[in-house]
């Protein structure tokens, strides 16, 4: 395959991930609706913690480097947070 294949197939897979982090966000702003209905706070370290250490496990069953990816989540979850308020 040639670099401008390749190339093309990386944009293809960023427009995925592009889409499953917004349908991710648009979840979160639902859980968010839901905790304020619930008097909930937005924080839930549990919760957060249980994410990273299933991305992590994730990470490691792929190959891929497990800091770089729970990196990426910590950001994801920043984000997700923010909708939530």
């Amino acid at each position: 395959m040639s670099l401008e294949e390749l190339r093309k197939k990386v944009d293809e897979t960023d427009a995925k991930i592009i889409r499953l982090i917004a349908e991710r966000i648009r979840i979160s702003e639902e859980i968010g609706k839901e905790k304020r209905r619930q008097g909930r706070q937005i924080g839930d370290s549990e919760r957060e913690r249980k994410v990273l250490e299933n991305v992590r496990r994730m990470a490691r069953d792929e190959k891929i480097n497990q800091e770089d990816i729970e990196n990426i989540y910590r950001q994801m979850i920043i984000a997700c947070k923010k909708v939530q308020e």
